[in-house]
């Protein structure tokens, strides 16, 4: 219907990828997995696309309506936003690792975790007067 639009979607969506990559914003500033980070990105996608297609179908009706889909177009949309989430998420961490390189830093690492030992008990140092040789204290008094 708008074909003259047709340039400006994919140019749009690379100007908007090459804004997170470049600028990338605090909240994804981020060495998380990047499954826990596309998780966090499409549950808010997922969020912000139900209450904007509720907000339409009440614009629309004039009363408050929810967004009713049905179980395929639920499908389809569920794994559409899993995977632009995941896509997403592999080119935050892969501009990530490029700037970092360019701009000579290195990448932020993640904080080292105790990890499981066979040794369970860390000996003590023995101390020589604690052997078996040890001080003893006065008697009490009796009284």
């Amino acid at each position: 219907m708008h074909g003259y639009f047709g340039w400006y979607e994919p140019a749009l969506a690379v100007a908007a990828l090459a804004a997170l990559v470049l600028v990338r914003p605090a909240w994804l500033r981020t060495r998380r997995p990047i499954g826990e980070t596309a998780r966090r990105i499409s549950t808010t996608a997922f969020a912000v696309l139900l209450a904007q297609e509720s907000l339409e179908r009440s614009l629309e009706a004039g009363r408050p309506a929810f967004a009713a889909l049905t179980p395929a177009q639920l499908l389809v949309l569920l794994l559409g936003i899993v995977a632009s989430a995941l896509l997403l998420a592999v080119t935050l961490r892969a501009g990530q690792a490029v700037a970092a390189r360019l701009l000579q830093r290195p990448a932020p690492r993640l904080s080292i975790v105790e990890r499981w030992s066979v040794v369970t008990v860390r000996r003590r140092q023995t101390r020589p007067l604690a052997g078996r040789f040890a001080l003893r204290a006065p008697p009490l008094v009796a009284g």
